[in-house]
């Protein structure tokens, strides 16, 4: 498959985290910030049964014998989840979703190139520096706009 393909696969990964943050947002002041996040895991564990027992193919049993750091990814998840419930609100979908970007970017680019956490090694370049500023850059605009300086 052309890393094109995984390219557009993760714009629509982002655009569905993008629609789940107000989604979580509304819920999470009606139920609570938690309960949201809850629901949110619950119904994503829903289909993960459904998508698992229709097209899985893995090792699921293997999970026992993994190192136990490789373990933690859902425990993020909720840290990730969480945090778009109590901040979209307050900064607008826009700056928050702007800021989860810069930060996933930035750990992403740290972990390439040290190759952290098993990850294959990508040296750090001027593009990926430049990359980095410019979102650093661009969640500076809009926060900016954001409190109308």
């Amino acid at each position: 498959m052309s890393k094109l393909i995984y390219l557009l696969f993760v714009v629509i990964g982002g655009a569905a985290a993008a629609v789940q943050s107000p989604i979580n947002s509304v819920l999470g002041k009606r139920v609570g910030v938690f309960e949201s996040g809850l629901w949110s895991f619950a119904t994503g564990t829903m289909l993960l049964i459904v998508l698992v027992l229709v097209f899985g193919r893995g090792q699921f049993t293997e999970i026992v014998s993994v190192p136990k750091w490789q373990l933690i990814g859902g425990t993020l998840g909720v840290v990730a989840v969480i945090s778009m419930i109590v901040a979209a609100p307050q900064l607008g979908i826009g700056l928050a979703v702007v800021g989860i970007l810069f930060g996933q970017v930035t750990i992403g680019i740290l972990i390439d190139t040290f190759g952290w956490l098993g990850a294959d090694r990508i040296p750090l370049d001027y593009n990926r520096v430049i990359g980095m500023i410019l979102m650093l850059v661009g969640v500076f605009f809009v926060y900016r706009s954001k409190i109308g300086v």
